[in-house]
């Protein structure tokens, strides 16, 4: 069932001059009709060519039966629009604006959005619009003086928030309220929204850990200096300073009686896998069970063979289960896991399936974190039985620590500060389209000294609406390129057998590999020294980073070229202005901090993430909010302190359970 919220208030009391206007933001703009044209491209587009007395703009309308646009937008008149500013080959336009009224013009009423499954869309539909807020007024008239206030009387005198009654309705029927303080989220009303949108937030997170650490969990205990000694000894390479202070916060925290819930960050390349297989030989040895949960059937594999590859020396049996195994494969490896004869486990979404049963589990670890949701997590350790596993989830996109604190309130939060020895920088460019023939030498220079190649492409295939390259047509021009090369091609539209074996013949025989990016997520191929990225700009800084991170894997000089169309040094400055911090700089946490005052903290945390927190109003995109976050953990705590179950505060407590009750199973206080 979709959500409505309450997002952005419009209204102006003045035009907005196309030279002032941002590319890329919602703008209300008053102007004079030039031109009103058909255009023959086969989409039935009519174009409205626009001036404000300085600047042109064209309006685009895409119908089939378009002649109410002549009939609205008459040569010579005045019209006041609003819409998306978009820029393309140094023209501005907008798709679809709306038409306001002229008394529309300078009013101030609330605009709103959808939720449906964690997604935010805009109602583009003016009339949906206003019977919305005219049913939305009604019921708020009506209910508003009714909502019991479930915020702490202490905590409202402390910030100077209004009630949630005058709240909710001053949100809804703006009035008495300045316009520009309504827009930019900082008026008392959405102040208090967005507080008590974190506040339940971090409340909830950090019952869930309370909640967690009554569990009981096998314990797990080692003589830990002596066994990172002993652990460290089987290993061909010396650990960093960082993994062995790492290696040993997880092994202090498995030899506790309750669960382990610890978050492991580190840089792409900062040896996070062997400090998890530390921790499954500590788990291994006890004569517990350990599962390993990855997003990808690729990862699947190349994380089974570092685990059997350790573990086979050790006399200890490790199995795969991926959703492409034969039915009498699953059928044998969960017999084998549940009869206890295959000690570590590696798979995908598989290890979540209702028949798998686990004979001890007693260690889960699960890479890339953000690409799975909280109730998979849930999923796999219910499967300890009647105790808890311990839990280690890593993420190899650095996320700020004050945002990890924050979102990932019920986690402890380990960091790999440090690189292995040896590792070369990978040296970073970026090219324009002009510039291809340097792009040529490089590559060929790389495959004649032996090494491989990725082209990396935002798309599977040629769309209409953007105008990208697609690594399907752009794979037959590399191979008549490079006609002597082994080149081939990666996309995600491939079976997961059938991306397992394009991997297995690029790292054997392959010179070239021509990919979308599945390859983002941890791919190690250490002869791999060149990476292309076609359309750069089209890609966030964290993405990006995490695409780099493929090459550089060994002490072989490496090289990443970001290429991008000629007229962007005309355009998208601040595109540029992005791709500039990767060629500065290889360290993931200074991207990642970059990468969040630049998009917001969506792209580090992933999808099936944000989709859980369930926020109304608050966003953790505005730096204003985040610095709230901070105050509500605070705050949240203290709370807790005084009132660990919520008892004296019902109306909070039903309020939480309502929220998240559901997402984060809050048990404990229900």
């Amino acid at each position: 069932m979709p959500s409505l919220l309450s997002a952005q208030v419009r209204g102006q009391t003045t035009s907005l001059f196309l030279r002032l206007a941002k590319v890329g933001e919602k703008v209300v703009l008053k102007l004079r009709v030039k031109e009103v044209r058909r255009v023959n491209d086969g989409r039935y587009t009519v174009e409205v060519v626009c001036t404000d007395g300085n600047d042109e703009v064209k309006l685009k309308f895409r119908f089939k039966k378009n002649d109410f646009v002549f009939a609205l937008y008459r040569k010579g008149s005045d019209v006041v629009v609003q819409g998306k500013l978009k820029s393309f080959n140094r023209e501005k336009y907008i798709v679809h604006p709306e038409l306001l009224k002229a008394g529309e013009y300078g009013e101030i009423f609330p605009i709103y959005y959808v939720r449906t499954k964690g997604e935010v869309t805009s109602i583009s539909s003016k009339t949906r619009q206003n019977r919305i807020r005219n049913a939305l007024r009604k019921t708020v008239q009506k209910t508003a003086p009714y909502l019991p206030e479930y915020l702490p009387e202490s905590l409202r005198r402390k910030y100077g928030f209004p009630e949630v009654d005058e709240t909710v309705e001053l949100l809804h029927i703006p009035k008495g309220v300045d316009l520009k303080s309504l827009n930019s989220f900082s008026d008392p009303y959405h102040r208090r929204a967005i507080y008590d949108d974190l506040f339940l937030f971090q409340l909830s997170l950090l019952l869930k850990k309370k909640e967690t650490e009554l569990e009981n969990s096998p314990k797990i205990e080692v003589p830990v200096d002596r066994f990172i000694a002993e652990f460290q000894s089987k290993l061909s390479f010396k650990l960093t300073g960082a993994q062995l202070r790492v290696l040993r916060e997880i092994l202090t925290d498995m030899g506790r009686e309750h669960p382990m819930n610890r978050l492991l960050q580190g840089d792409v390349g900062s040896g996070k896998t062997v400090v998890a297989i530390g921790a499954a030989l500590a788990a291994v040895k006890k004569g517990y069970q350990v599962a390993v949960m990855v997003p990808t059937e690729i990862l699947a594999h190349q994380h089974y063979r570092k685990f059997k590859e350790f573990f086979e020396k050790e006399g200890v049996e490790v199995g795969l289960l991926t959703g492409s195994l034969t039915p009498s494969q699953k059928k044998s490896a969960y017999r084998h896991i549940k009869e206890g004869n295959i000690k570590v486990v590696v798979g995908t979404h598989a290890l979540i399936q209702e028949r798998l049963e686990f004979n001890r589990l007693g260690l889960v670890v699960i890479d890339e974190q953000h690409r799975f949701g909280v109730m998979q997590r849930k999923l796999l350790l219910e499967k300890g039985g009647g105790l808890y596993p311990h839990c280690l989830v890593m993420s190899a996109t650095p996320i700020p620590r004050t945002l990890a604190l924050s979102v990932y309130g019920d986690l402890d939060i380990s960091v790999i500060d440090e690189l292995p020895p040896g590792r070369k920088e990978v040296r970073t460019l970026l090219l324009y389209e002009s510039e291809r023939d340097k792009l040529l030498q490089a590559i060929n220079r790389e495959l004649s000294l032996g090494n491989k190649v990725y082209v990396i492409y935002p798309l599977i295939e040629e769309s209409d609406r953007v105008e990208l390259k697609a690594a399907t047509e752009e794979y037959e021009k590399w191979k008549s390129l490079l006609p002597d090369r082994n080149v081939l091609l990666l996309h995600g539209r491939m079976s997961d057998g059938e991306k397992q074996e394009v991997m297995e013949r690029f790292k054997e025989e392959g010179d070239v590999l021509v990919s979308t990016t599945v390859i983002e997520v941890g791919i190690d191929v250490p002869e791999a020294t060149l990476m292309v990225i076609e359309d750069a700009h089209r890609f966030g800084l964290s993405q990006l980073h995490q695409l780099r991170g493929r090459v550089g894997r060994s002490d072989r000089p490496s090289y990443c070229y970001l290429v991008v169309p000629d007229d962007l040094k005309r355009g998208d400055i601040d595109a540029l202005k992005r791709l500039k911090v990767l060629v500065r700089t290889n360290d993931g946490f200074e991207v990642a901090e970059m990468d969040m005052k630049l998009r917001g903290p969506g792209e580090l945390l992933g999808v099936s993430q944000s989709g859980y927190f369930g926020f109304n109003v608050a966003n953790l995109a505005r730096s204003h909010d985040r610095a709230v976050l901070q105050n509500a953990r605070e705050d949240a705590q203290s709370l807790l302190e005084e009132d660990p179950r919520l008892d004296g505060h019902p109306d909070l407590k039903e309020l939480l359970l309502y929220r998240y009750g559901d997402k984060l199973d809050l048990s404990y206080i229900a």
